[in-house]
C-alpha cells in the first residue's frame, strides 16, 4: 500500500501532461466525414453520401440540416436547399419561384440548420421551415423547399409540423410524382446529436459513433470574406459538437500555452477551430500550418484538452494530424474554491481494480458520492465513502467490468468532477 501511495503521490504532483497524436481524416478525395471522440482517442469515417439531411433532436430544438460535405472531384455535386417561399406542396417547377442562391448551414449552432433560415429575427415562435402555435404546442410547417440532390435532379421538401417530438415531413419529385410522407422521432435518437436522413434509401441512418464524438472533420460550405461581399466556398475544417466548447489561442508558444487565461473566452460556437488553421501556399503547392497557434476544448464531462495543429496532406489522404495534451477535469484543476486541488485513477487503464486518488482543500472531513458510468452515459454504480483534508485514496473494482470506457463521476457536497477511465484485460 506505502508503494501504491508513493506512485499516486507522483501522479497527482507530476508537472507534465501527457501527450499524444490525434489522426483524423476525411479520406482521398474528402469523401468522408470524420467523428473524432478526444477522450477515446478513436474516430469514425462516414461517407459523405451516406445521408441527406439531419434535424436536431435535443428537447426544445427543431433544427432541420442539409449534408453539405462533398468530395473534391469536379463530377462531385453536394446537397444544395433552395427557398421557393410558398407554402403550396402542388408548386410546380413553372409555377414556382426560388432564390438563385442556395440555403447553407451556418455552423454557429446545432440547433439551427439551412432549412432554419429567413426565420424572424427575435421572434422565438419563428423556425424559418415552420411557426410553433402556443396552442397546440407544435411547429407547424410552413415553406416547401426546392432540394437539389447529387445528381444535379431537384425534388421538393416541406418540413410539415413538429409535434410530441416528432417530425413529420414529406417529399416527391419537383413534378409531383412519388410522393412519401416520413415521421422521424427524437426519442429513437435519444444519446444522439442529429437524426440523419436518406432520400435514396427512404429511411434514417445511423451516423454517429455509439459512444459520442466531440469534433467532426468535414468539407462544408464557409460563408467568407471576399472584399466585403460574403461569399460562399467549400473548405475542410474541424466543428466542435454540441455541448463542446472551444477557444482559439494565437501568437502562443505551443509548448507552455496554459488554459487559464483563456478559461473565460470558451464559446459553443461549433466552428471556433474550423478551417483557417491550416492555408494553402500556392507558389510551393502546399498546405502550410498556421504556427503559434493552439485550441483548447471542454468537453462535456469538464474535460480540457489542448490541441495543436501539425499537418494537413489535403485531398490526397484527406489527413490531418494534431498534437492533444490531456489537461486534466476543468473544475478540478482551475477553480481555485474547489474543494477538489487534484483527481486521478491509477491504474488507467485498469485491470482487476482502480484506485481514485484526490486531494481535498480545506475541509475538515466530508461525505464523497463515487458514480460510475459506461461510455453512453449509463449508470451502472455508486459508492458512498468519508474523506479528510488532504490526499485520499478510495478502491474501485474493474473485474466485474466488460472491457471498455467509463467514467468516474465524484460528488463533493454541491460540486462534481468527471475523469474517465479505460478498463482493459
Amino acid at each position: 500500500m506505502k508503494q501504491l501511495l508513493i506512485i499516486i503521490l507522483c501522479l497527482l504532483t507530476g508537472a507534465a501532461n501527457a501527450q499524444e497524436l490525434q489522426i483524423i481524416s476525411t479520406g482521398q478525395g474528402y469523401n468522408n466525414q470524420d467523428y473524432v471522440s478526444l477522450t477515446a482517442g478513436t474516430d469514425q469515417q462516414i461517407a459523405n453520401s451516406v445521408w441527406d439531411i439531419a434535424f436536431s433532436v435535443a428537447d426544445g430544438d427543431a433544427g432541420v440540416f442539409i449534408n453539405e460535405s462533398v468530395g473534391s472531384s469536379p463530377s462531385d455535386l453536394p446537397i444544395q436547399a433552395f427557398a421557393t417561399f410558398s407554402d403550396d406542396f402542388s408548386v410546380s417547377p413553372e409555377e414556382s419561384f426560388f432564390i438563385d442562391y442556395p440555403i447553407w448551414n451556418r455552423e454557429t449552432s446545432w440547433s439551427h440548420g439551412a432549412l432554419n433560415e429567413y426565420r424572424e429575427p427575435g421572434d422565438p415562435n419563428d423556425y424559418g421551415w415552420g411557426m410553433y402555435n402556443p396552442d397546440t404546442e407544435e411547429i407547424d410547417g410552413i415553406y416547401v423547399y426546392a432540394i437539389e440532390l447529387r445528381d444535379g435532379t431537384y425534388m421538393k421538401l416541406q418540413i410539415q409540423s413538429l409535434s410530441n417530438g416528432v417530425y413529420t415531413f414529406r417529399y416527391a419529385n419537383f413534378d409531383g410524382s412519388n410522393e412519401v410522407t416520413k415521421t422521424i422521432d427524437k426519442a429513437d435518437h435519444a444519446g444522439k446529436m442529429l437524426a440523419y436522413f436518406s432520400f435514396g434509401t427512404g429511411e434514417s441512418v445511423d451516423v454517429e459513433p455509439a459512444n459520442g464524438f466531440e469534433l467532426l472533420f468535414l468539407r462544408y460550405t464557409a460563408l467568407l470574406d471576399a472584399g466585403g461581399d460574403t461569399v460562399p466556398y467549400l473548405v475542410t475544417g474541424i466543428l466542435t459538437a454540441d455541448g463542446v466548447e472551444s477557444v482559439q489561442a494565437d501568437g502562443v508558444d505551443t509548448e507552455t500555452v496554459e488554459f487559464g487565461p483563456y478559461s473565460e473566452l470558451l464559446s459553443p460556437d461549433p466552428e471556433i477551430i474550423g478551417h483557417d488553421w491550416k492555408s494553402f501556399d500556392l507558389s510551393n503547392f502546399v498546405w502550410v500550418i498556421t504556427p503559434n497557434l493552439a485550441y483548447f476544448v471542454k468537453t462535456r464531462d469538464e474535460h480540457i484538452w489542448k490541441l495543436v495543429p501539425l499537418e494537413f496532406s489535403g485531398s490526397s489522404t484527406g489527413n490531418a494530424a494534431f498534437v492533444k495534451t490531456d489537461l486534466g477535469i476543468l473544475s478540478a484543476v482551475d477553480d481555485p474554491a474547489s474543494p477538489l486541488s487534484r483527481f486521478s485513477i491509477y491504474p488507467n487503464p485498469a485491470i482487476d481494480e482502480m484506485h481514485i486518488a484526490y486531494s481535498l482543500n480545506d475541509v475538515t472531513s466530508t461525505d464523497v458520492r463515487l458514480q460510475l458510468f459506461d461510455s453512453s452515459g449509463r449508470f451502472i454504480e455508486q459508492h458512498d465513502t468519508h474523506a479528510a483534508e488532504g490526499l485520499n485514496v478510495y478502491t474501485m473494482q474493474a473485474d466485474n467490468l466488460a472491457p471498455g470506457s467509463y467514467y468516474i463521476r465524484m460528488i463533493v457536497g454541491s460540486a462534481s468532477y468527471t475523469e474517465a477511465v479505460q478498463v482493459v484485460r
